[in-house]
């Protein structure tokens, strides 16, 4: 699992540098002539080959705020006093000073918080301060804790960067200032010049002392979870990954089918005893201690169970699946310390407490119009959904899904448990053990080993005039301020939008501090504190300067998926408000910043001109494409929830490379440039990757050449690769070892396992590439070429 950085694609016609901002070439005039338009000219993400590193300042040398690169390039950020936009980014790396400005511009005010992201390995580690008893040192009315903004009048008081209240520090933090007014210690303590820090938590900060990491193991064991391979996939992955686990953590297993069945292993008996609980309409944990054990003391007893569960249930009669009971009766087993229950279905939970049935994607639908009725399949079919995440939540027990399933299962539903849980939703849709496997073990494995915190509270804080307007991804929200997470790792990023309360000073910095209190794997209490520092301006110019497109991409595709998960939501609505916001913020630009343009010019700003491709990529999504079916939605909208800006963006715009002509002989990166996502760009006689962050297609035309199609997959005839099971092959040819080396350099960069699959021309399957190839014109909307003649006719109707 490598450092999760992206790649991006080919770049438009040269800017010529003394245009600021550049009118598309040949754009259609109001009157729509999108013939006139070359699809080579218009804007297209800039190539990147991923071959230099590059280096970021997180201030200059004049100690200035800087913008950040692309999320989507590798850089090694260099903290010199404001947080690498690895764990905040903000959409705008500027603020306006007054909400109408804000308003004006048409962009939103969002910072994506990742607080435990993954660093890069180049960068250096972030530093943990031990202040014994006396714990952080913090303002004494709004509790910021110290950063590098805060002033010091002298060697005891300081100013709060956040509301201005001045406090004294303790004794043993006094120390003199130099002639240039900062304390002569400022570049020995940690807190007084980087923007990321990290703290023991004394006493005070905890409620009890720090659990052991505990994890309770739920297996389905129904006729169709054995038939399919799922039981045992479960049983080998979990086996595979014990020794990933943490060192000092208790585990428990337990299996279900139309009864729920705990595991009671005692220290040293060599058989566990196993416990019934038959009321699956209210169910319980039927020992109060026992249940989980020590897996350094019992490692041997776990892995023999693991062996006998499959045997067991092998001659199971066909029948219910009572997975979200047993679910429940796992919460109540890890009441008393609170942990994870690691819940591997199969089916739908079709019997006991909180039983479903698949819904369609027209339930509930009063007319055949799904683009323009509420969409009722997203929204939870059974409030004890949510009842069950939230007790879990109070008592720091985290659900993870791992849903290996062939047939629908109301993903809209079971993903209530991991988003307020904290937890993950894994989703390996048509499951097959040849394909699957890998990934579900690479899954798991990495659950276990990622950066992640358990029992957490985090809290933002913004500047004076500045305040949180509400918090965005997979935790549990029960106070005003806090927000709460049993679970939180690196792959989970929370969206903190900020209204106006007053205006900020022209020329002045803004600050945004996000504090996370959680609990490490080995049994610490910690506090991780990242500031940064956002230059306030009165000018729109330079708002559109400070544009980031990865975050605001991120933005819009969170703001669709929280409007269609809660169910009221349309796809028509949630289409329309991504195009009002892309609309709202070019006709802003156009309007004060490039008004001296012909009107038969779309213009885009150098820092958006990708925006409206983005845009259209976000409508032809799984997310919001009419026919997409609930579970893919579902799945879909609950990953653009909590994902990152670097994985944000290629959801919407996927990557597209030829292989038949890999470079053989080189390693990468260099990545090589990308293809537009259009099928003008597929031959018959060629071969094609596609990635989106998640899994990896290959499409392969029926006139591929038999020595190219010997020398990559090992056969001479297409149609000997079946769709369903076919695996990328290891073979001893040029061709192959690129492939590989191709494919691993990509899941290197994006920081996941992706499984890949291969289509050929005239699969069944074949709809799962075409569906992505956004640019073209198909059921889900426009061309790319006559969305742009759109965006321009919205933005001239409105400046007339």
């Amino acid at each position: 699992r490598g450092w999760v950085g992206m790649g991006v694609m080919p770049p438009a016609a040269p800017v010529p540098a003394s245009h600021p901002h550049r009118p598309m070439p040949g754009a259609a005039s109001a009157t729509g002539a999108t013939s006139r338009i070359d699809p080579s000219q218009i804007p297209r993400p800039q190539y990147a080959s991923h071959e230099e590193r590059v280096t970021y300042n997180t201030r200059s040398e004049m100690d200035q705020a800087t913008h950040p690169p692309s999320a989507t390039l590798e850089y090694v950020g260099c903290d010199l006093g404001s947080a690498n936009p690895r764990y905040m980014r903000s959409t705008l790396s500027s603020l306006p000073n007054t909400g109408d400005l804000l308003t004006t511009s048409g962009m939103p005010l969002s910072i994506m918080t990742r607080p435990l992201a993954l660093p890069h390995p180049e960068e250096a580690p972030i530093h943990l301060i031990d202040n014994g008893k006396t714990g952080p040192i913090r303002c004494g009315r709004c509790k910021a804790y110290m950063n590098p903004y805060m002033r010091f009048l002298d060697h005891l008081r300081f100013e709060c960067n956040f509301c201005y209240f001045i406090t004294e520090v303790p004794h043993e933090y006094m120390c003199n200032l130099g002639a240039n007014g900062k304390r002569t210690d400022w570049t020995e303590r940690q807190e007084l010049c980087r923007g990321t820090v990290e703290y023991v938590a004394p006493q005070e900060y905890m409620v009890r002392p720090p659990m052991a990491p505990t994890y309770l193991f739920l297996i389905e064991v129904t006729s169709q979870a054995i038939h399919s391979g799922v039981t045992t996939s479960a049983c080998e992955v979990i086996m595979r990954t014990l020794d990933s686990v943490p060192k000092d953590a208790q585990v428990g297993i337990a299996t279900v089918d139309s009864a729920i069945h705990f595991y009671h292993l005692k220290d040293g008996a060599e058989k566990p005893s196993m416990l019934i609980v038959p009321d699956v309409e209210d169910s319980y944990a039927p020992l109060k201690s026992g249940l989980v054990v020590s897996l350094a003391k019992n490692r041997e007893a776990i892995e023999s169970l693991l062996k006998m569960i499959p045997e067991t249930f092998s001659s199971t009669a066909p029948g219910p699946n009572a997975s979200t009971a047993a679910i429940k009766a796992g919460i109540e087993c890890l009441k008393p310390t609170g942990g994870k229950v690691m819940a591997f279905m199969a089916t739908i939970p079709n019997v006991g407490l909180g039983k479903l049935e698949a819904r369609t994607g027209t339930a509930g639908q009063r007319t055949g119009n799904i683009e323009k009725e509420p969409l009722k399949c997203m929204a939870p079919a059974d409030k004890a959904y949510h009842t069950m995440a939230t007790y879990a939540a109070e008592y720091q027990v985290c659900i993870d899904l791992f849903l290996c399933v062939s047939s629908a299962v109301d993903v809209a539903t079971l993903g209530v448990l991991p988003r307020l849980t904290g937890g993950s939703l894994y989703r390996y849709p048509g499951f097959n053990v040849q394909q699957d496997f890998a990934q579900l073990h690479n899954d798991l494995r990495w659950n276990f080993i990622r950066p992640q915190g358990l029992e957490a509270v985090m809290r933002v804080r913004a500047s004076s005039g500045l305040g949180v307007q509400d918090y965005n991804g997979f935790f549990c929200k029960r106070t005003m301020t806090d927000i709460d997470l049993p679970a939180i790792d690196s792959d989970k990023t929370i969206a903190v939008t900020l209204r106006y309360e007053d205006k900020l000073v022209d020329g002045r910095e803004a600050y945004v501090q996000c504090a996370l209190l959680y609990s490490t794997t080995t049994m610490e209490r910690r506090i991780r504190v990242h500031t940064i520092a956002l230059p306030i301006t009165s000018v729109l110019g330079a708002l559109f300067r400070s544009a980031d497109l990865d975050a605001q991409s991120d933005w819009a595709v969170r703001k669709a998926a929280n409007a269609l998960l809660s169910g009221n939501g349309t796809l028509a609505s949630a289409k329309d408000a991504s195009l009002q916001q892309c609309i709202a913020t070019l006709f802003a630009y156009r309007r004060f910043c490039a008004s001296n343009n012909s009107s038969g010019q779309l213009i885009l700003p150098e820092g958006l001109k990708t925006l409206p491709l983005y845009t259209l990529g976000l409508h032809k999504s799984y997310g919001l494409r009419s026919d997409a079916s609930p579970d893919d939605r579902a799945a879909w909208l609950y990953r653009a929830l909590h994902a990152p800006p670097e994985l944000a963006t290629p959801a919407v715009y996927p990557r597209l490379f030829s292989i038949h002509d890999l470079p053989q002989d080189s390693s990468f990166p260099p990545i090589p440039p990308c293809m537009w996502l259009s099928s003008e760009k597929l031959n018959q006689d060629g071969a094609y990757l596609l990635e989106d962050g998640q899994e990896i297609l290959i499409w392969i035309g029926r006139q591929l050449p038999v020595e190219t199609l010997r020398d990559l997959f090992g056969t001479e005839n297409v149609d000997d690769i079946v769709s369903t099971r076919a695996t990328i092959p290891n073979l001893d040819t040029p061709a192959s070892k690129a492939l590989n080396s191709f494919i691993n350099a990509i899941r290197k960069q994006r920081g996941a396992f992706m499984r890949a699959r291969i289509l050929k021309r005239g699969d069944t399957l074949e709809a799962l590439f075409y569906n992505r190839l956004s640019e073209d014109r198909s059921p889900a909307g426009m061309s790319y070429v006559e969305f742009l003649c759109h965006c321009h006719r919205l933005i001239m109707n409105k400046s007339n």
